[in-house]
């Protein structure tokens, strides 16, 4: 266990469900949302780790913030108490507009949180009202100032586009009024219809109209083109960050590397296996109470499905995977497992070497799903 430098942390309580929310959400009710974090302390004392310290924690969600400040304050000092968590550490906590006050952020402040993940999704409140999120812009300005004067100085905002209805002009004008705010990293999100989703079956039934394809390639490239004129780096597929800024958790999971998950639901990836939690927050309880991990499924990855996973990963980032660093770790190039699949994309202009990395082209940057869908 000592290799491992990172932890997520699923909360899985929000207000309502977003009409395009797959992720393991629950209403939140007090009661319940007690005894998830007394199991989840009983958790992370199964997961008491041998290392030098954590150097990433991301708490997700769900909506953390939904928690209150006494609560907060509670998971942050077991956190501490169990964790050795390196003192330069990045710590970062999904927020919703709305669901913040000015008590919840300093008690993250005081937990060493540096970091915060503004769920912004769209900057005019018909569409956010359309998405079923439950604030409005004037909360995401409120929200935002209020976490500034606290002292917050490095803030993600998330955007979604491709939506129902959206057009390339008002795609435009929500990127400006987000530039407008400064904030250090952007999660820019296509639209995916996803299985138990609202916005799936409203699709399913003909209600729901996508964008055509080539409309949302425009507002992705107007995306790109925008945020980098305006000082962000593109080095994710979907993010943007000023220099010095990138988000180190989430390069955890690019370079495939370990990271315990913690939390109804949550993943995690330990020694060569990939496993996920029970869902179900009562049976998650219930299974801490009896002393064991909740883990309802794992899978050690070798060979080839490491291999291509580590590969899709990698290429999600705009520097790509570097032959030496996969050499590295599978002692062979790239090459020996996916030449064919090499040659295939590289002669259609799709991926490219660019010195000693492995990367998608600007063009393949539209067409990714379709190159990593042949690494499997």
């Amino acid at each position: 266990m000592n290799q491992i430098e990172s932890l997520y942390i699923h909360v899985p309580f929000c207000a309502t469900k977003c009409h395009y929310c797959a992720f393991n959400t629950y209403a939140f009710h007090k009661e319940q949302a007690r005894r998830y974090l007394g199991a989840l302390r009983s958790e992370m004392e199964l997961y008491r780790l041998d290392s030098d310290g954590l150097k990433t924690v991301f708490i997700g969600g769900g909506t953390p913030s939904i928690l209150s400040a006494e609560s907060l304050e509670g998971l942050f000092k077991h956190l501490h108490a169990v964790f050795d968590v390196n003192g330069t550490a990045e710590i970062t906590v999904e927020c919703n507009p709305g669901t913040v006050d000015r008590q919840k952020l300093e008690v993250m402040r005081s937990a060493g949180v540096n970091r915060l993940s503004f769920g912004v999704q769209a900057m005019d409140d018909a569409t956010l009202e359309q998405l079923g999120r439950i604030h409005t812009v004037d909360e995401v300005l409120q929200s935002y100032d209020l976490a500034r004067r606290v002292g917050f100085d490095n803030i993600n905002l998330d955007l979604m586009f491709g939506l129902p209805n959206q057009t390339v002009e008002g795609w435009k004008a929500c990127l400006k009024e987000v530039i407008a705010l400064r904030p250090e990293h952007i999660s820019a999100y296509s639209l995916m219809l996803e299985e138990g989703t609202v916005f799936y079956e409203s699709w399913r039934s003909g209600e729901l109209q996508r964008l055509p394809d080539e409309i949302e390639a425009e507002m992705y490239q107007v995306t790109i083109d925008t945020l980098i004129r305006h000082g962000y780096e593109h080095y994710e597929i979907s993010s943007f960050a000023k220099p010095s800024f990138t988000a180190r958790h989430n390069l955890v999971y690019w370079k495939n590397r370990s990271y315990v998950g913690l939390g109804p639901g949550a993943c995690g990836y330990v020694n060569g296996a990939r496993y996920s939690n029970i869902r179900g927050v009562q049976e998650y309880v219930e299974s801490l109470k009896l002393g064991r991990k909740p883990i309802a499924d794992s899978e050690q990855l070798t060979g080839r499905d490491e291999k291509a996973e580590t590969v899709i990963l990698g290429l999600r980032m705009r520097e790509g995977i570097r032959e030496e660093d996969y050499r590295r770790r599978f002692g062979e190039p790239i090459e020996a497992e996916f030449e064919d699949v090499l040659d295939k994309w590289i002669g259609v202009s799709l991926l490219e070497w660019r010195g000693e990395n492995l990367r998608l082209t600007n063009q393949g940057l539209f067409l990714a799903n379709e190159v990593f869908v042949d690494f499997l």
